[in-house]
């Protein structure tokens, strides 16, 4: 059984759903049958109270499979689920080995520590990577109930949360990444990046452990797929996905609670007699590439050869149990730290001292607590790491005493915990000397330091933080939800379709770009598609109803493309022009426009052309527009942000307005917008059936303009004032072919 804690209340009394690559107990295997072991670690401290508080469920894989016929083991897994509330899945091992080994660990784990040199990938790794998350999707469906809380986490499982999200779209998600996240210029790197972006994407809350993590994900988010965020949402698929920087913590109480115990006191006592004289420093690591071991040494190995007063008076204990040694760059690292422990015992050790004790082996939490509690530095120098525990375990059983935390500036812990001497694990020569300065350091400031470390991680423990999550997920939830109630509700084809048969006079108002077609990187080249002309001049033909269509295009644009269809009304930039088909005169809204401002403001934007490589101007007879689709995005949207506020100054005592459109900004007269073509139709053509359909900020004049009973239809998943949606331009063009075909075959 896995022992209880004892932690103050959660905030949510709905059963949390846990779901992890490993369960917290894993099956062995032995002469004996099969045997469960206790894992340790952060993720299983912090999950405890939370499964114990609501009832919860913890699924995951046991370890080892022993296949369908194997009744002891399956017995065995019945009673976990049964008593402990672990739910096991089943992987073959073949899969789980593709699964863990391949695209797991050797493409996620190397790119989201920054070490693309190591990365290998092959497809059958990640197709053993979907299949392992639709394994877990299809557990967690048998299990789930009405109300449920479901917490994925880590790099195993990115695809989890929109899987779930298809198959229960009423689920409460959230995901928590333990690990970094890497650079934007680095995740383009990774192989099926735009999957695993849109996996996680199906949640409702994503959280990291650091805001440098964040912003990352956000920065990768706008780069591949294009969708724009706030510091703490993203808007997917009609949703608003919450992001958070969550830094987890341990359970402090189940480190000092051990201090009091015989066994660990005695454990103490050993070491300080059998290391009498000499300072320890400890470091506690899986032996991985990315925990910076080779390194440490070389520091270490630096420092003696530089002080020798510190011969015979210094000892490092380096705990460090192989990880995944069935890929060889571990291999290698292996034979790397044990080649670089037998240089420095042989050049520097003595018949009385052995300057490295290099434990090759897990140690039990007792052992580890007696180290921590003995060791007067702790050295916690990885080059990458999501947060590193090790860190804040040493400071728990330091409580407030005179340790000295020596830490990677490349750990997340060191975003919250300044009071330790920082280090960069690649400068061997610096870290050596922040190593001899904490050795130097006076205990008065070692306590000042190491009392202000204990009070944090007391504050913010493993308790604090899943309360925290399970906050956050449940109120992301509830902003979704509202926000779908707020948000325009699928178009009802058939509703729609009734209205427009019974209708006497029809009017009906289209948007071109991003509407009735997809964006381009250029304007020109996003001609017409096919058959689109023919359903318009079926459509405007009708003698019972009108169309307009309203474009931010030039009017020269628009009449090459449409001018020849019989019927249709043409309203370019935005609506500042139209043309009468009857006359094919185009006429101004207005009679008289100010003169001469695109001298002052054709300077300014291309200023910013000058600054974004992949950005130019487009200028019309009414308006000038800075394009920035094909720069690179975060910095357009950044440069963006930048000309808006420009502008804004520069025409507050004009008529002219800066608006900003799908990867552009305008320039414009305030009065040319598409609300006012609404007005002028109306007047002409008073009709009892009334659609617009639009995609962007300029539309939302139309839908603004038009009365409530008025069929307003918004392209896409933002926010909009229509009381409809259509997910894109082909679904558009498929309603206006049915429109046409309704029209023929009522004879209206």
């Amino acid at each position: 059984m896995l022992p209880k804690s004892e932690s103050p209340p959660l905030v949510s009394e709905r059963r949390i759903v846990v779901v992890s690559n490993r369960l917290p107990l894993t099956l062995r295997r032995t002469e004996q049958g099969w045997r469960a072991e206790a894992s340790t670690g952060g993720l299983v401290s912090a999950m405890r109270p939370v499964l114990e508080q609501t009832g919860g469920l913890w699924i995951g894989w046991p370890g080892e499979s022993g296949g369908q016929a194997d009744a002891p083991r399956r017995e065995l897994l019945a009673g976990w689920e049964r008593d402990q509330q672990l739910a096991a899945i089943e992987i073959p091992d073949e899969l789980a080995r593709k699964f863990y080994y391949g695209y797991a660990n050797q493409t996620l784990w190397p790119l989201f520590h920054e070490f693309p040199s190591r990365l290998r990938f092959d497809p059958e790794g990640w197709d053993a990577y979907v299949e392992a998350n639709r394994r877990f999707r299809d557990a967690v469906l048998e299990r789930l109930r009405p109300g449920d809380l479901v917490w994925v986490h880590d790099y195993h499982l990115m695809l989890l949360p929109q899987l779930l999200r298809e198959a229960a779209p009423d689920t409460t998600i959230g995901f928590f990444l333990h690990i970094p996240f890497p650079s934007p210029n680095l995740f383009r790197v990774l192989p099926r990046r735009e999957e695993l972006l849109r996996g996680l994407l199906g949640a409702d809350l994503i959280a990291f452990q650091t805001h440098g993590h964040l912003q990352h994900f956000r920065a990768s988010v706008l780069r591949v797929l294009g969708l724009d965020s706030r510091m703490d949402r993203i808007q997917a698929s009609g949703r608003f996905v919450r992001i958070e920087a969550l830094p987890i913590g341990i359970a402090p109480e189940s480190f000092t609670r051990l201090l009091a115990k015989k066994a660990v006191r005695k454990s103490l006592a050993d070491l300080r007699k059998r290391f009498k004289a000499r300072r320890i420093l400890l470091a506690v690591d899986r032996l991985d590439y990315t925990k910076g071991i080779p390194e440490r040494l070389r520091a270490f190995r630096r420092l003696l050869r530089k002080s020798p007063a510190l011969h015979g008076q210094v000892v490092l204990i380096q705990i460090a149990p192989p990880s995944r040694e069935r890929i060889e760059g571990y291999r290698e690292l292996r034979r790397e730290v044990n080649e670089l422990v037998g240089e420095i015992n042989g050049e520097f050790g003595t018949p009385h001292w052995t300057p490295v004790v290099f434990i090759r082996r897990g140690v039990s939490r007792p052992e580890l607590v007696a180290l921590y509690a003995a060791a007067e530095v702790c050295w916690v120098s990885p080059l990458r790491d999501g947060m590193n525990l090790v860190a804040k375990e040493y400071v728990a059983c330091q409580r407030g005493e005179a340790g000295v935390l020596l830490l990677s500036e490349f750990a997340g812990a060191a975003a919250e915990m300044g009071e330790a001497l920082l280090v960069n694990p690649y400068d061997e020569e610096r870290m050596a000397a922040a190593l001899e300065r904490g050795l130097e350091m006076p205990a008065e400031e070692r306590r000042e330091r190491m009392g202000a470390l204990f009070g944090r991680v007391l504050r913010n423990d493993a308790h604090a933080w899943s309360r925290r999550f399970v906050q956050e997920l449940r109120e992301a939830a509830a902003a979704r939800l509202s926000a779908l109630s707020e948000a325009p509700r699928a178009l009802p084809w058939e509703e729609l379709l009734e209205a427009y048969r019974s209708a006497k006079r029809r009017l009906l108002f289209l948007d071109y770009d991003g509407t009735l077609a997809a964006f381009a990187n250029r304007p020109l080249e996003a001609t017409p598609p096919e058959g689109l002309r023919s359903v318009l001049g079926q459509l405007s033909t009708r003698p019972e109803q009108r169309v307009v269509l309203v474009s931010g295009r030039p009017r020269p644009q628009l009449e090459t493309w449409f001018g020849g269809i019989e019927g249709l009304w043409l309203a370019a930039e935005h609506g500042a022009v139209v043309r009468d088909p009857a006359s094919r005169q185009w006429t101004p809204l207005h009679a008289s426009a100010p003169s001469g401002w695109k001298a002052r403001v054709q300077p300014v934007l291309d200023h910013f052309v000058d600054r974004t490589p992949g950005s130019f101007v487009e200028e019309k007879e009414y308006s000038l527009v800075w394009h920035y689709r094909m720069c690179e995005p975060d910095f357009g949207d950044w440069l963006a942000n930048e000309l808006l506020a420009t502008l804004e100054e520069l025409l507050s005592e004009t008529e002219l307005r800066a608006v900003r459109g799908q990867k552009a900004v305008e320039v414009r007269l305030a009065w040319a917008n598409k609300g006012e073509v609404v007005s002028r139709m109306e007047a002409l053509w008073p009709a009892d059936f009334r659609m617009a359909i639009g995609d962007d900020r300029t539309d939302e004049d139309l839908f603004e303009r038009l009365s409530s009973d008025a069929w307003t239809i918004h392209v896409g998943h933002r926010h909009s004032l229509a009381r409809f949606r259509l997910e894109n331009p082909a679904a558009v063009r498929g309603l206006l072919g049915q429109l046409a075909e309704t029209a023929v075959a009522s004879g209206t």
